[in-house]
């Protein structure tokens, strides 16, 4: 024990022993690790992220907006330093797909805090298409990134899953961040979250009928392709798709319906601002 460790018991006061200690340091050194890793140091993101979005992934825009400075910083990075520029620095494709699922995240924050209150939606002015953003030192586009980049080479349906429009009916926005080494289990417990909500999956068994998020519809071919090529399934159903992550009676009505008995309807998509509301 040290001598101001001794001092303090002396004193009445509580002092961990020093094996505690040490395993805190040790855990807080562990998670600083975790969250600075590929040349960027994610912490100042997970920071705000956890500050401003709350549990159900609505986000307060006008306290973010306080605090842009500090998400510009972040987002300098990422214009900076990514995968295509400093490929040594991303050890493995999980690493490089963090990376670019964090870069969309942050930039489309970013953007809807700098035009917030002023914008309702951020796609009424063409912002995926049309805004230009910088990543690894090169000018490109939300659409581009998410299209060319996240979709094309990683080819996992569950980004869909991850990735937030800034809209209502879009995923929830994540708070923190994904930790190193831990996209998989990322992605994966974020494709639950959305199979498992009613807001974006639904089953009437009477009707025999699936209600789906529109994001079933424009990326279908994503989601079938994996059924082809990751369960080689040959004339797949995206109802087999939703059998992989829904829980409970849900899921047990809807496997024990023949998918050629199956109607599908897709939601109308909210494209107003996922803000908080007071």
């Amino acid at each position: 024990m040290s001598i101001a460790s001794a001092a303090l018991c002396k004193s009445g006061l509580d002092v961990p022993p020093p094996n505690q200690v040490a395993l805190t340091a040790s855990s807080l050194i562990l998670s600083a690790a975790l969250l600075f890793a590929g040349g960027i140091d994610y912490r100042e993101y997970d920071r705000l992220t956890r500050t401003y979005v709350n549990e159900a992934g609505r986000v307060d825009y006008a306290g973010l907006k306080r605090e842009l400075p500090a998400l510009k910083s972040f987002v300098d990075q990422l214009a900076a330093t990514s995968p295509d520029n400093r490929p040594e620095l991303f050890a493995d494709a999980g690493e490089r797909l963090r990376y670019y699922l964090t870069a969309y995240n942050a930039w489309v924050l970013y953007i809807a805090a700098s035009e917030f209150p002023s914008q309702t939606s951020l796609w009424r002015f063409g912002l995926f298409r049309n805004r230009a953003i910088k990543l690894g030192g090169r000018d490109t586009t939300l659409e581009y990134l998410e299209h060319e980049i996240i979709r094309k080479r990683f080819r996992d349906p569950r980004i869909h899953f991850y990735i937030n429009c800034a809209a209502v009916s879009c995923p929830p926005l994540e708070r923190g961040v994904i930790a190193a080494g831990q996209t998989e289990a990322a992605l994966e417990r974020a494709a639950r979250r959305f199979v498992n909500d009613p807001a974006y999956v639904r089953f009437d068994a009477s009707a025999k009928r699936l209600y789906l998020s529109k994001i079933f519809d424009w990326f279908e071919a994503d989601f079938l392709d994996f059924l082809r090529t990751g369960r080689r399934i040959e004339h797949p159903h995206i109802a087999q798709y939703l059998l992989i992550y829904l829980d409970g009676p849900a899921r047990d009505a809807l496997a024990g319906t023949p998918p050629g008995a199956l109607k599908v309807s897709y939601s109308s998509y909210d494209k107003s601002l996922n803000e908080q509301r007071k």
